[in-house]
């Protein structure tokens, strides 16, 4: 099977309506979760499983979200489904969203300034290169099941074992996907926000 990755840009503010229709199809922990969170960040995560529910649709067939548990590592998985590997990633303005068959990782990150401390840190003096290289070790640390606290101590042993692409999406956007299957054919896909909640709006929601 290939990989699968939906990207998808928020290129502008969600009605309530569209609001309710994302909520509605949220796994009940990261509604929690969301609750204090400010709107944008809201908007990004509803969106995120928005993306989700659309690619395990159209890969899948599946017209409900499955329930969401997390693994030992604490990275989710579907509880019921364990042969449906997924990950998500979203930033200011976008998001990104991969299915296969086995363990993969993303992350996309809009274009800007990164901080200098960073910069100096990692001993990189290019924006793009260092944009380039944190969505990689991102995406390769979120596939085996890490996340954010690995990056600043890096282990290139992280990336033996799998396979890690760059992205290129979106206009304005870093992104990368890693796969714990080395050689597997990668399908990108680009939807845009008016299709994916026009195909939401006509599937049923959790229970229906």
């Amino acid at each position: 099977m290939e990989i699968q990755v939906y990207a998808l840009a928020i290129d502008r503010e969600l009605t309530d309506e569209e609001r309710d229709c994302l909520v509605s199809i949220l796994p009940y922990a990261r509604y929690q979760r969301l609750i204090r969170a400010k709107e944008n960040r809201q908007n990004q995560a509803m969106c995120a499983y928005g993306l989700l529910r659309h690619a395990l649709e159209e890969q899948y067939g599946l017209r409900t979200l499955p329930a969401i548990a997390l693994c030992k590592e604490g990275k989710p998985v579907f509880r019921d489904r364990p042969e449906v590997h997924f990950n998500l990633s979203h930033t200011d303005g976008a998001v990104l969203c991969a299915v296969h068959d086995h363990p993969v990782g993303v992350d996309i990150e809009r274009s800007r300034e990164a901080a200098v401390a960073l910069m100096r840190y990692y001993h990189i003096e290019s924006q793009d290169t260092f944009w380039r290289m944190w969505v990689r070790r991102e995406a390769i640390a979120k596939c085996h099941g890490q996340g954010f606290a690995v990056l600043p101590h890096w282990d290139t042993g992280l990336e033996q074992t799998v396979d890690c692409r760059s992205l290129p999406m979106l206009e304005g956007f870093y992104a990368a996907a890693a796969s714990a299957e080395k050689g597997t054919p990668m399908q990108a896909h680009v939807i845009t926000l008016d299709e994916m909640l026009k195909e939401l709006t006509a599937l049923p929601t959790e229970g229906e």
